[in-house]
């Protein structure tokens, strides 16, 4: 535990309102009360698509050297669209504003955490330091898929739940100011001067690899967006499993995440990031062709959720490892390279739940099964040119 650091807790607020409350009250709460699949897939949409100033949060942060009071602002932004979600009825703007402080939050927080661990450590602790970053994060799954499973059991309402989420998303806000992260180092213009021969050998050498891993990070986040924040949506409508068990099945796999990234960082730190990065890849393959393969047969409500808990585990290693990859591709800085990361990740996110929406009010939940099988053939595709590439530098 030497690389775990108090203020990794900020992370938490990413599993709280990211994963568990978008799957658990965001999307039912959209369905329920307005019964739009395209405002939904709209709002979903919108939290992914402020991915296009990622780049220039990380930009700012890198000029201004702000990283920590962004943070801030990117937790603050989580608790506002909880705050706005609680009061929301059939008004299509507000759930669009809520769209937008959650992408504000998660993009934020998903640039800034780990540039804050790859700058902090050494090379041979990073990836147990990131290991160590996303257990947090899993942490509040954890903790707001089990209350709001039990709650669900109990009857509270919709409001009362989010009551919960406000309050798990408060102890991320305190861990912070009590505990901040270090401060970023930035290069001086003299080193960046001195160094800028050997980054221009570097950009020349990956460049290539680099956009082809972007395009599979891009890629790649049809499915997984859909199937993890949709997903308990769609496995009550496709193979009538209740939400109230995919919220104890989201927890107990949040557990089971925290568990195996461990030895999933070990891993990565031993042999290298890319083979937990394929081994990810071929997880999604597994969950999504395995929903789609399901589909109008006979089976018990264990198998979806299951294949859910194996989506989830294969996501965590998949966030856990991609800053390095990118850290390692990209000539940029710090925080800007994390940003051009998340800028591909958020409008994977952003455009793959966009066409997801339109195609439930046209074909259906089960239309979205066959897209995310689609996606992930393309997504496994990219990635060996991606390594085919990386190889021949």
């Amino acid at each position: 535990m030497k690389t775990f650091k108090p203020w990794y807790i900020a992370q938490m607020s990413n599993g709280v309102v990211q994963w568990a409350g978008i799957a658990l009250l965001l999307t039912p709460l959209i369905i329920e009360r307005t019964g739009s699949g395209a405002l939904m897939g709209s709002v979903m949409s919108l939290i992914g698509l402020f991915g296009i100033s990622a780049p220039f949060v990380g930009w700012l942060a890198d000029k201004y050297r702000i990283h920590r009071q962004m943070q801030k602002v990117a937790l603050f932004s989580h608790l506002l669209s909880l705050i706005l979600l609680y009061f929301a009825q059939t008004n299509a703007y507000v759930y669009l504003l809520v769209g937008l402080t959650i992408g504000i939050g998660t993009v934020s927080q998903l640039v800034l955490n780990p540039t804050f661990v790859l700058n902090s450590l050494p090379e041979k602790s990073q990836a147990q330091g990131l290991s160590r970053l996303f257990q947090c994060q899993f942490l509040g799954v954890v903790i707001a898929g089990a209350l709001l499973g039990t709650v669900s059991l109990l009857g509270w309402s919709s409001e009362q739940k989010l009551l919960i989420i406000m309050v798990l998303v408060c102890v991320s806000i305190i861990s912070v100011f009590i505990a901040p992260p270090p401060a970023i180092r930035i290069p001086d213009t003299a080193q960046q001067h001195d160094d800028s021969s050997i980054n221009t050998n570097k950009s020349r050498h990956t460049t290539i690899a680099f956009v082809l891993f972007l395009a599979t990070v891009f890629v790649s986040m049809f499915t997984t967006s859909n199937l993890m924040e949709t997903g308990p949506i769609i496995i009550k409508q496709v193979f009538n499993v209740d939400l109230g068990h995919s919220a104890f099945g989201l927890a107990g796999s949040a557990i089971l995440t925290m568990l195996l990234l461990e030895p999933a960082g070990r891993l990565a730190a031993k042999s290298s990031p890319y083979l937990i990065w394929i081994v990810s890849l071929c997880c999604y393959a597994v969950t999504a062709i395995g929903l789609w393969l399901a589909m109008g047969s006979d089976i018990p409500s264990l198998v979806p959720i299951l294949l859910i808990v194996l989506l989830m585990q294969a996501i965590s290693w998949f966030d856990m490892v991609i800053p390095a990859i990118a850290e390692e591709l990209s000539p940029s800085t710090p925080a800007l390279t994390q940003g051009i990361l998340m800028f591909a990740m958020a409008i994977g996110f952003g455009v793959g739940t966009y066409i997801a929406g339109q195609l439930i009010d046209v074909g259906g939940f089960t239309s979205v099964v066959n897209y995310c099988a689609a996606s992930i053939i393309i997504t496994l595709l990219l990635a060996l040119a991606t390594l085919m590439f990386k190889t021949k530098r």
